[in-house]
């Protein structure tokens, strides 16, 4: 976990300056940088996993605060006969991410690969029982819950500055309020909040005096 973390410090003093750059280096390093994190995680036995990272919207851009930023892990086979089989998938949507900040993405979804090789048949009833589906989205934030504030707070930071940076302070409100007030209800509820009062009262200052570096300045004096 450290290496992440020295990325992300190297990371802020690029997000002071011109992001393009960045952004599009994630952007075209997304498929590998997802390759990598799964590559360090056990394997099942048993089981194999297939990841598929593609656009889900084609042909329309969409901000990570839009309904059509999910990725999703499912079942393609679970019998003898049919084989013991999943596919991650993985959405361009939040390809602008650095490796680090992709860390919650992905243990996300690989604690679902873990929940579908327990039982196969508990994944499956959650599709159609909601309180099942929230069960089993809490179970998988908590790989989430335990990382370092650092790469939470880089999470954060990114999305901001993403959206600051495509829909100037209008997306990047939408981006705050999304991780503040509603990320733990969306689909089937579960999920933890992005953004606490304090990191979100300081985005609100930030914009208030239309400045986005107090905003970064705030999560690197909160380290």
């Amino acid at each position: 976990m450290e290496k992440y973390i020295q990325e992300v410090k190297k990371y802020r003093e690029l997000l002071k300056g011109n992001r393009k750059s960045f952004w599009a280096k994630n952007q075209k390093e997304f498929e590998k940088n997802i390759t990598r994190i799964v590559g360090e995680s056990r394997k099942p036995r048993g089981w194999k996993v297939y990841l598929v990272v593609s656009d889900f919207v084609p042909h329309k851009k969409i901000l990570p605060f839009d309904d059509e930023t999910w990725s999703s892990t499912n079942i393609v086979g679970a019998t003898k006969k049919q084989g013991f089989e999943i596919m991650a998938f993985f959405n361009r949507a939040g390809s602008f991410l650095s490796r680090p900040a992709l860390l919650t993405l992905v243990l996300h979804e690989l604690w679902h690969v873990s929940q579908i090789t327990k039982s196969p048949k508990k994944y499956l009833k959650s599709i159609v029982d909601d309180k099942l589906s929230m069960k089993l989205e809490a179970d998988a934030e908590k790989p989430i819950e335990i990382l370092p504030k650092t790469i939470k707070d880089e999470v954060v930071l990114e999305k901001i500055l993403y959206c600051y940076d495509i829909g100037g302070w209008l997306a990047a409100k939408k981006m705050a309020d999304f991780m503040y007030k509603k990320r733990e209800k969306i689909y089937g509820g579960g999920y933890l909040q992005e953004m606490d009062k304090n990191c979100y009262n300081a985005f609100l200052t930030a914009r208030q005096k239309r400045n986005i570096n107090l905003f970064i300045g705030y999560l690197d004096n909160d380290q």
